[in-house]
């Protein structure tokens, strides 16, 4: 793909602002995205130029690496990344490879089908669990896989953390971490569950889009989208009694990939990796002040089976939309928006596509992102 060139499919240029129009109206009148964004590839090139590159995007959390060595991979949009726990801190770097064919990188490779390999067209997007160093090793075969013999000439990537929780950003020039926090930091309070015990995680695969999953997830919580409070990066909804356990909590998404559901001692996160344009992880992690029932990961993942059903009939329904197959539909007439929740992403994620970029040759010259 050369984004100097342009995205366009459909017979619709991606980066028309009238192409969004529709969508980027107040809560109300507004339309739904137009269902290119959810079934096109080169949407999701379009994607990865503009909110994967630029957007600090959760990879996991601090207990998957605990030790000096550790790494924990991870593909942000098309480009396989990792973050490594040194001595001094944490260290961000693309992988030694990017291709992440099975001749070179078979750990890398776990058969997804987002991006694939330029040697073996092997999809990469499907990363592995983290890499203990003290089960390893520092200096094997595995990690070098990842860190080459010169980890240090690598080119970097940018960490941050939130309480328990990783982020990475891939853009050059990127703001930093806490500019975007603001209102959001002091809904959710992060930072207390930072020396939690982690009590559970798992990882679920659906066949959805990660946008349509990400909304099901919060609409299975707050069906309306909830009154709470929007910002330009973020949703945040207090919930009196959430259906897992009853009791009161805070729910955040936290755009693009991470929803949160803050309880007064216990903490689930959800982060959404695409590894497919119609299919999407969920990497989940609970941590807990003190010991929670086992049943707790249990009743999570059946929230979220839910909501993948609901997101895979979605998803089902927008690949059909304004096709041959369903006539009576038209690009030119979307339904009115779901609801708060779904616009206020709808709106970050069209801002994000039109955002302006400048281009040094062929390739990308990253400007700051806004957060």
């Amino acid at each position: 793909m050369r984004p100097d060139l342009g995205y366009f499919d459909e017979g619709a240029n991606l980066e028309d602002p009238a192409l969004y129009g529709p969508a980027r109206a107040r809560f109300g009148a507004a339309r739904i995205l137009t269902p290119i964004a959810f079934r096109s590839k080169v949407f999701a090139d379009l994607e990865d130029e503009t909110v994967w590159t630029r957007s600090w995007v959760c990879i996991g959390s601090h207990r998957e690496i605990p030790n000096v060595g550790d790494l924990l991979p991870y593909t942000v949009g098309n480009h396989g990344v990792h973050v490594q726990r040194g001595p001094d801190g944490l260290v961000g770097r693309f992988n030694l490879a990017q291709h992440g064919g099975c001749r070179a990188v078979p750990a890398q490779c776990r058969t997804g089908t987002k991006t694939k390999c330029s040697f073996t067209s092997c999809g990469y997007s499907r990363d592995r669990d983290a890499l203990r160093a003290d089960e390893i090793g520092a200096d094997t075969p595995t990690m070098r896989q990842y860190l080459g013999f010169r980890p240090d000439r690598l080119f970097p990537v940018s960490v941050a953390s939130w309480g328990p929780l990783l982020f990475v950003n891939l853009d050059r020039e990127a703001e930093s971490f806490p500019h975007r926090l603001s209102r959001t930091a002091a809904a959710v309070r992060l930072e207390e569950a930072a020396g939690w015990g982690e009590e559970a995680g798992f990882r679920a695969d659906y066949a959805s889009n990660w946008k349509l999953l990400a909304h099901a997830l919060v609409r299975r919580f707050s069906p309306g989208g909830g009154a709470g409070a929007g910002v330009s990066h973020a949703v945040v909804v207090r919930l009196k009694a959430e259906p897992v356990t009853g009791e009161p909590a805070t729910l955040c998404w936290l755009f693009p990939n991470l929803v949160v559901l803050r309880w007064r001692a216990r903490l689930a996160s959800v982060v959404f990796q695409p590894t497919g344009i119609s299919e999407t992880q969920a990497r989940v992690r609970v941590a807990a002040e003190a010991p929670v029932d086992p049943a707790f990961a249990a009743a999570w993942r059946a929230v979220l089976d839910e909501a993948g059903d609901a997101a895979a009939a979605r998803q089902g329904a927008l690949e059909r939309f304004g096709t041959p197959s369903r006539p009576e539909t038209s690009l030119d007439d979307l339904p009115a928006a779901e609801d708060r929740a779904a616009h206020a992403f709808q709106k970050y994620l069209i801002a994000r596509v039109l955002k302006k970029r400048a281009y040094h040759g062929a390739g990308p010259l990253y400007s700051a992102a806004a957060c």
